[in-house]
C-alpha cells in the first residue's frame, strides 16, 4: 500500500503489472529486485526511469530505493533529472510525515558524502534561507526535517542555516535537535565556540531532554562523543 497514492504511485503499478512484476513480500527484497529492472529498462527514457523509481518509494517506503536512486541520479548526464530528483524529495519533506526512507538516505548517505553533501543541503534547505522568516507549514515541516538529519553536513555549510532558522520560533526545537546530532552523530560537524553561542540563543527552556548535557559537552571543549572514551551515550532516535 503507498503511504501517499500519487499519480507517481499509479504509474509505478502499471509498469509494474506490465513487467508481471509485484510488490508482495520484504520491501527491500522487493526493491532489490524491481530496481534494477527499472534502471536496466532500455527502452525507458531517463525521466520515466526517475518517476518510477519515485513511484516505487511511494509503495514501499524502504531505503532501498533511495539507495538505486541515489545511484542513478548521481550517474544522470541530464542536469534536469537531478533537479527533477530533488523537487520530488522536498515534496516527501514536506508532508505531515516525512517519508523514514528519504530522511535517512539524506543522512547517511547525501549528508555523509563529502561529493553530494552541498548540493544536497542546498536542495533540500540551505536556498530557502531568505523564505524561512514568512514560510507555510509545508516549508517549516522540511525544514525541521532536514535539520535534524544534518549533523554530518559541514559546519561552515550549515552554520548560516541554523542561525537563520533560529530566528524562527517554531524552528528552535529542530535546530536544537540539528546540534545536539551533530555532537551525536558519528560524523559530525561542529565547532564549539559558534555552536555554544547557537545554542544560548535558543532560549529552550531549562528541563529540554538532553540541553544540560550538551551544553556541559561543549563547555569542555568536546565537539564530538566519538572523539572520547568516556562519551554519554546517545539520544535515542
Amino acid at each position: 500500500m503507498s503511504i501517499v497514492e500519487t499519480e507517481r504511485s499509479e504509474r509505478a503499478r502499471q509498469w509494474l503489472a506490465a513487467q508481471e512484476l509485484s510488490t508482495e513480500g520484504d520491501p527491500d527484497q522487493v526493491a532489490r529486485a524491481v530496481m534494477p529492472e527499472i534502471r536496466g529498462d532500455a527502452e525507458l527514457p531517463d525521466a520515466d526511469k526517475l518517476e518510477l523509481g519515485l513511484g516505487l518509494l511511494e509503495l514501499l517506503d524502504t531505503y532501498w530505493v533511495t539507495v538505486e536512486l541515489r545511484w542513478f541520479v548521481n550517474a544522470a548526464a541530464d542536469e534536469a533529472i537531478r533537479d527533477a530528483h530533488w523537487q520530488a524529495i522536498r515534496e516527501h519533506l514536506e508532508r505531515p510525515k516525512p517519508s523514514e526512507a528519504v530522511l535517512y538516505s539524506l543522512w547517511v548517505d547525501w549528508f555523509e558524502d563529502i561529493s553530494t553533501v552541498e548540493r544536497a543541503f542546498t536542495e533540500t534547505l540551505a536556498r530557502d534561507v531568505p523564505a524561512l522568516p514568512d514560510a507555510g507549514d509545508e516549508l517549516l515541516r522540511r525544514a525541521a526535517a532536514v535539520l535534524k538529519v544534518s549533523g554530518p553536513v559541514p559546519w561552515k555549510l550549515k552554520h548560516a542555516v541554523y542561525t537563520a532558522a533560529a530566528e524562527v520560533p517554531r524552528l528552535r526545537p529542530a535546530v536544537f535537535n540539528g546540534l545536539l546530532y551533530s555532537y551525536h552523530d558519528v560524523y559530525g560537524s561542529l565547532e564549539i565556540a559558534p555552536a555554544l553561542e547557537l545554542l544560548d540563543s535558543l532560549e529552550m527552556p531549562d528541563d529540554t531532554e538532553h540541553l544540560a548535557e550538551l551544553r556541559d559537552e561543549l563547555t569542555h571543549g568536546h565537539a564530538n562523543r566519538h572523539h572520547r572514551e568516556d562519551a554519554p551515550p546517545p539520544p535515542p532516535e
